[in-house]
């Protein structure tokens, strides 16, 4: 049953690793704080050439509307993010964190994965879904990851940031 299990989680990648316009749409929600509309998108994977990938999702509030969350996760691994970086068409990065502490979650028993946000200008992420080269590093206690967003091919990360940034753009 297992062993079936792991195989329909496997033909899933496969079949939706050949487009990188897939995934999901941004969720629109209320703050029941202030009543601020709030614009997610789950973080999609980076064009990934390793097991162990990085991905990107956002987190858009309207009470702050020149800032945003990018969720950094490190996919198939548990470990802290000590930092993270971006190159845009040549332009070195780096982000800073909201918090200390990375989130590690498994919403599967075989799938792992570690997150942080960073806080980011609402207009970086506008440069991301508009450059024809960046590259996300995500340091770690023991090193790095690093995976292109965009870089000849686009990736489902740069496609949900688009996704993103349509939505935050209809709904601010």
């Amino acid at each position: 049953m297992k062993r079936n299990y792991l195989l329909a989680i496997a033909s899933m990648f496969v079949i939706t690793a050949c487009s990188t316009t897939s995934g999901t749409s941004p969720v629109i929600g209320y703050s029941g704080f202030d009543k601020a509309k709030i614009v997610s998108i789950a973080p999609h994977g980076n064009a990934c050439k390793e097991m162990i990938c990085t991905a990107l999702g956002a987190e858009w509030n309207q009470s702050k509307p020149d800032q945003a969350l990018l969720i950094v996760m490190v996919v198939n691994e548990i470990t802290g993010i000590t930092g993270a970086s971006l190159s845009i068409d040549g332009e070195k990065i780096v982000l800073i964190p909201t918090q200390q502490v990375t989130d590690f979650s498994s919403p599967l028993p075989e799938l792992r994965q570690s997150a942080k946000a960073f806080i980011v200008p609402l207009a970086l992420i506008e440069r991301i879904t508009t450059a024809k080269r960046v590259w996300l590093r995500v340091s770690t206690p023991t090193g790095y990851y690093e995976d292109a967003i965009i870089d000849g091919e686009d990736s489902k990360a740069y496609n949900a940031l688009k996704r993103f940034m349509l939505s935050v753009k209809q709904n601010s």
